[in-house]
C-alpha cells in the first residue's frame, strides 16, 4: 500500500513526527510500522552475524552443538539447548534476518513473501496427473524459515495420526500422549475457547483464536461453521484438543496483529539472541556435514555474501553433535551431499557413500484446489475486498489498532473430516480451508501458483472475478502417493529435483471428490446457501457440472501444494531399512548427527504441519538434552 519509490521517505517523516505523539495503540503501532519500513534490519543485536558484518573471525573454529536451518524446528532447538549456560550453540542460516514489517504483518504482505528474497523458490517436475503443472514450492529463507512466510494456521493434527507413528511403525515415544506436553511446552494459548487442559499458557509461542478477533468477515466465517454442521460436521471449538474432526474458525500464530514466528518466539522476544553461548550466523549456506570415518564432526560453511566467490568453505567443528532442521526438501539434499542417502544415486553424482539410507524418498505433500462462490447481490458487504481506495485505507486502519481483516490470516476457518476410503486410525484425511476472498491478481497467482491464462481453460483468467466473493479450498491431507527429493548436481546451492508424484495412486483423487461433494452440500443446504450465488464453474471442463467426473478433472486442473512437505528422512525403529531415523532422531549408520523437521514423520499429519514442526523441535531438544545430561 506504499510504493518503493516514495513510501519510505513519506514514512521517514511519519516517524519523526509521531515520535512527539502521546503512546496511544495506534501511535505505537504507527511507529512500528514506520520502522519496520525505514530499516533495512531490525537484527542488531551483538550475537547476530549479519548480513553486513558476517565474517570468519566472528565464528568460534568449534561448537558443542550446530544446527544446520534456523527455520520452525531448528530455532527451537537452538534456543532450548542453550538454556544450559556450559553449552555452546551455533545455529545457522542461509537467508537473512526476519525481524521487519514485511514478515511480521500477517495479512498485508503475506502472499508478496513467496518468491522474494524470503523464499527459496523451488520448482516441482512437470507433474502428469495434474495436468502437466509444474508446482511453485516456497520455503522459508530467513530466520524462523517457513514460520516467517506462512500463513499462520496452528494445526497440531490428528491425534491418531501420532498413535499411527507409534504403533505401525515403531516410533518409540512418539505417539499422541508423549508428544502433547511439547506442543504445550511451546505454546502461549491466549484464548479462553477450548479445552485448557491441553493448551500451554506459558510457553514462547502465541497462539489466537478466530473467535476472539472481531474481522469484518466473522459473519461469513461463521456461517462456514453452521453450514458445514447442517452438511453432517460437528462444530468443533478445539480442533487442535483431543478431537480434530468437526469445523471452527482458525487457530493462529498472532497476537495483536503481529506474526508469532518461531525466530521471534524463541531467539528474540525470550531473550535467547542475546545469550553468550548462542551465536545465530545468517547467510551461511551449509554445503556438507564433515564426517571423521561414520562420526559427524561439524559442518562446511560457505559465506554467501563473500566478495569474492571462490572464497573456500570455512569448517566449524561440533565438539558433541550435529543437528540438521533444513525441512523435507534441503534436509535430504544435505544428508546426500555429505554422503547419507541411497548409494547408487550418490555415485551418479560422485559422492562418497559413508551410508546407504533411502534417503530423499517418502516424499509425501498436501494438496487443496478453489472452489468460488460470489456473494449474491445485497450481500456483498459480508466480504472484504474492493480495489477501493475507502477499503484500502479501512485495512491500514486495521494494523494501526492491531484488530480487523488485516490482523489475522487469510484463511479465517478450516474443517476437517474423513473421506471414509481409508482405514479410521489413518486420522482425517481431508480438510477445508475457508478464504472470504475471491483472487484477483492474476501476476502473484502466476508467481505463486503457476497458474496461467490459457484460451482452453475457463476460470483461469482472475481478473474478471468479481470484487466479493469466497474460496472453499477441499484438501487432501493423508496422500498415498509418494514421492521423492532427489540431487540434480553435487553443487550444494543447485536446486534439488522435487518430484512428489501427486495424484498417482487413483484414492487421492477419490479422496479429494469427496471432500469437494462435501463443499457443495455445505454451501447449498446451510447458512452460507442464503448469501452465496452459484459456484464459478469451468465450462471448459467437458462433464456435466454436477459429476464425480467434472469434480475430478477440475482438481486435476487446479489444485496445488499446501506447502507441507514430509517424510523424506523418515523415522522408523531402529535398525528399519526403510527408516533414515530412529526414534531418537539419530540417522542410522552414524553418530553425532540427528535431524528435526518434518522431514522425520513416517507419514504426513492430518493438517499443516507448522505446529507439529515446532512440537518436532521442542522433542529433539529433550533428547539431546537427556542423552548429554544437559536438564
Amino acid at each position: 500500500f506504499v510504493t518503493p519509490v516514495w513510501g519510505v521517505s513519506v514514512l521517514s517523516v511519519w516517524r519523526r513526527r509521531v515520535a512527539k505523539m502521546d503512546g496511544t495503540t495506534a501511535n505505537t503501532r504507527l511507529l512500528r510500522l514506520a520502522g519496520h519500513l525505514t530499516a533495512t534490519s531490525a537484527c542488531t543485536q551483538e550475537n547476530l552475524v549479519s548480513e553486513a558484518t558476517a565474517s570468519a573471525p566472528r565464528l568460534a573454529k568449534s561448537y558443542d552443538f550446530i544446527v544446520v536451518g534456523a527455520g520452525s524446528a531448528g530455532c527451537v532447538v537452538a534456543s532450548r539447548l542453550s538454556e544450559n549456560p556450559n553449552v555452546s550453540v551455533l545455529l545457522v542460516e542461509a537467508g537473512e534476518s526476519n525481524q521487519t514489517f514485511v514478515v511480521r504483518s500477517p495479512f498485508i504482505t503475506c502472499p508478496f513473501l513467496q518468491n522474494s528474497s524470503r523464499d527459496w523458490a523451488f520448482r516441482s517436475t512437470v507433474q502428469k496427473a495434474t495436468d502437466d503443472r509444474i508446482s511453485h514450492w516456497p520455503r522459508g529463507k530467513t530466520l524462523g524459515g517457513c514460520s516467517s512466510i506462512n500463513y499462520m494456521l496452528y494445526v497440531r493434527g490428528d491425534p491418531r495420526n501420532y498413535d499411527q507413528w507409534c504403533q505401525e511403525h515403531g516410533c518409540e515415544g512418539w505417539s499422541y500422549k508423549e508428544v502433547l506436553p511439547y506442543f504445550l511446552k511451546s505454546e502461549n494459548y491466549i484464548s479462553q475457547h477450548g479445552d485448557p487442559s491441553v493448551h500451554g499458557t506459558g510457553g514462547p509461542l502465541h497462539v489466537s483464536h478466530g473467535k476472539d478477533t472481531d474481522f469484518v468477515t466473522k459473519d461469513v466465517t461463521e456461517r462456514f461453521v453452521k453450514s458445514c454442521e447442517a452438511a453432517g460436521l460437528p462444530t468443533n471449538p478445539d480442533y487442535n484438543g483431543n478431537q480434530q474432526d468437526g469445523a471452527s474458525l482458525s487457530q493462529l500464530t498472532i497476537k495483536n496483529g503481529v506474526r508469532c514466528d518461531t525466530a521471534s518466539a524463541f531467539l528474540y522476544r525470550n531473550g535467547a539472541i542475546n545469550r553468550p553461548n548462542l551465536t545465530v550466523v545468517t547467510n551461511y549456506l551449509t554445503s556438507r556435514i564433515v564426517f571423521q570415518g561414520k562420526r559427524a564432526v561439524g559442518v562446511a560453511l560457505r559465506n554467501l555474501k563473500a566478495k569474492a566467490k571462490s572464497q573456500p568453505d570455512i569448517i566449524i567443528t561440533a565438539n558433541k553433535e550435529v543437528v540438521v532442521s533444513c525441512g523435507a526438501v534441503q534436509t535430504p539434499q544435505l544428508l546426500m551431499l555429505s554422503g547419507i542417502g541411497p548409494a547408487d544415486h550418490l555415485k551418479e553424482h560422485d559422492i562418497e557413500c559413508i551410508a546407504d539410507l533411502p534417503v530423499g524418498q517418502n516424499l509425501q505433500d498436501h494438496l487443496f484446489a478453489p472452489v468460488m462462490f460470489p456473494f449474491k447481490k445485497g450481500y456483498e458487504h459480508l466480504g472484504f475486498y474492493d480495489k477501493s481506495f475507502i477499503d484500502i485505507a479501512k485495512l491500514f486502519g486495521n494494523y494501526m489498532m492491531g484488530t480487523g481483516m488485516a490482523c489475522i490470516s487469510w484463511v479465517t476457518g478450516m474443517s476437517f473430516l474423513r473421506s471414509g476410503l481409508r482405514k479410521e486410525e489413518d486420522g482425517n484425511d481431508l480438510q477445508v480451508h475457508f478464504v472470504p476472498l475471491l483472487p484477483h491478481d492474476q501476476k502473484q497467482a502466476e508467481k505463486n501458483f503457476g497458474v496461467t491464462v490459457r484460451a482452453d481453460r475457463a476460470l483461469s483468467d482472475m481478473s474478471n472475478y468479481p470484487s466479493h466473493g469466497v474460496t472453499l479450498l477441499p484438501s487432501l491431507i493423508r496422500p498415498a502417493s509418494k514421492g521423492t527429493v532427489r540431487l540434480l548436481s553435487s553443487d550444494p546451492s543447485a536446486p534439488p529435483e522435487i518430484d512428489p508424484k501427486y495424484l498417482q495412486d487413483e484414492n487421492d483423487l477419490k479422496a479429494f471428490v469427496e471432500c469437494y461433494k462435501f463443499i457443495r452440500k455445505a454451501c447449498s443446504t446451510g447458512p452460507l446457501a442464503e448469501v452465496l450465488g452459484e459456484e464459478f464453474m469451468d465450462t471448459s471442463v467437458p462433464h456435466p457440472p454436477n459429476s464425480e467426473e467434472y469434480m475430478a478433472e477440475s482438481i486435476r486442473r487446479r489444485c496445488t501444494t499446501i506447502y507441507h512437505p514430509a517424510g523424506t528422512a523418515r523415522m522408523g525403529r531402529s535398525g528399519d531399512p526403510a527408516a533414515v531415523t530412529d526414534p531418537w532422531l539419530k540417522v542410522q549408520g552414524v553418530t553425532g548427527l540427528r535431524v528435526a523437521d518434518c522431514s522425520i514423520m513416517p507419514d504426513v499429519v492430518s493438517g499443516n504441519t507448522n505446529a507439529p514442526a515446532i512440537m518436532i523441535g521442542e522433542k529433539a531438544a529433550s533428547l539431546i538434552q537427556a542423552a548429554w545430561n544437559l536438564e
